[in-house]
């Protein structure tokens, strides 16, 4: 009985840190998306960058010498067959997709920890309205494209 009526004395701050969550876990799963996608993208245009620059080295001699010839070939396919390389772009890649969505999304990311760390019931309800307010105009400007230019159908 004593929890039904705490729930229903604070339903406000009950339902704000529920948006908060909810704000939360859809800026961490875009950030994660994001950071997957800039993880390959990035570790790929490295490891290309790389295999250029190594055989561009493998090319040419300096002087006529069949060791140093071999060597360079031994340092191309050593190169080229590298997985660690790989892997440490992917990471760079990834913190750096994570991070950059995290900072496009800043606002809902702000309110939501208001939201959740917030210990006043009307503190926790203000950020509760502002991440309401912030979906309602996201959601009329971003999904349904009011207030943006269309540049497909543009007339002359």
């Amino acid at each position: 009985m004593r929890i039904i009526s705490a729930i229903k004395n604070n339903y406000g701050k009950y339902l704000a840190k529920g948006a908060g969550a909810l704000a939360l876990g859809i800026v961490a799963y875009d950030s994660h998306t994001l950071g997957k996608i800039h993880s390959s993208a990035y570790a790929k245009t490295q490891d290309a960058k790389a295999c250029v620059n190594s055989y561009e080295n493998n090319m040419y001699l300096s002087d006529p010498s069949i060791t140093t010839s071999k060597a360079k070939n031994f340092l191309f396919n050593w190169q080229i067959q590298d997985n660690v390389r790989h892997f440490v772009n992917s990471a760079i890649g990834y913190f750096s997709g994570f991070g950059s969505m995290l900072v496009n999304s800043v606002v809902p990311l702000g309110l939501g920890l208001g939201a959740i760390f917030s210990k006043n019931k009307k503190v926790a309800g203000g950020f509760g309205i502002g991440l309401a307010v912030y979906g309602v105009v996201k959601f009329i400007k971003d999904v349904c494209g009011v207030g943006h230019p269309n540049y497909l159908n543009k007339k002359y």
